[in-house]
């Protein structure tokens, strides 16, 4: 089953006349995948992410997100996918830093629908999943590099989004926490069969992926199983 599904997608920026950030991308990806984007910087793949994360919109084309076209839905319920199938990951980590590990998990459950009963096991739950247990009541100031990441993908995890989108998860980090990184959103991958969406410019990183879409110039130039 396709989750996502994209049809000739364009995204212009301002009024001048020159090289569209996107120039007519298509493509699908299927519930459960593994998908790395790569390519040069201004290629145009952090704007595709952020466009199949509904950060930001495309010119034109279309984008359609669990069968149904993003032009379809009205505004609450774009805002409650986002909320609740969704989870970002960011390069720059984006936590509260005077919260707790356990608070800044807990954030996006704030805003979401899942019963408040029911938000203590999910935080823990998710904390756990990352290897983040004994790190439970730390500030961000407390934390490495490699845990302040795996403290940023329990936030993602903790409404059980369908897909997880990433945008250079691993590019403050040193190899050996970018690899342990991969390796925990691997195992989320396969064993609780989260559809994973992560943009790189690391070939180290993108080997963890069983898909490489490959952008260049605002276009697809290659799109292969690895």
């Amino acid at each position: 089953m396709n989750l996502i599904e994209v049809k000739n997608l364009r995204k212009d920026y301002g009024e001048t006349e020159g090289v569209p950030a996107l120039n007519g991308v298509s493509f699908n990806i299927s519930a459960g995948e593994l998908v790395a984007i790569m390519g040069p910087s201004g290629s145009g793949k952090s704007t595709l992410l952020h466009i199949l994360g509904f950060l930001d919109k495309a010119s034109s084309g279309q984008y359609f997100f669990d069968g149904k076209s993003i032009e379809d839905y009205s505004e609450d319920e774009l805002a409650k996918i986002r909320n609740s199938k969704i989870g970002f990951v960011f390069q720059a980590f984006n936590l509260l830093a005077r919260n707790s590990v356990y608070e800044n998990v807990k954030l996006p459950l704030l805003y979401s629908s899942v019963p408040e009963g029911e938000w203590d096991g999910r935080i823990r739950s998710s904390i756990e999943a990352v290897g983040l247990g004994h790190r439970i009541g730390h500030d961000p100031a407390q934390l490495s590099g490699g845990e302040k990441q795996r403290a940023a993908i329990a936030r993602a995890l903790v409404t059980e989004p369908d897909v997880i989108f990433a945008d250079e998860p691993t590019g403050n980090l040193d190899s050996k926490n970018g690899e342990a990184v991969m390796k925990i959103l691997t195992n989320l991958n396969m064993s609780l069969k989260h559809t994973i969406i992560l943009v790189t410019h690391e070939e180290s990183i993108a080997k963890f992926a069983g898909r490489l879409i490959y952008v260049k110039d605002g276009k697809i130039e290659s799109d292969k199983k690895i």
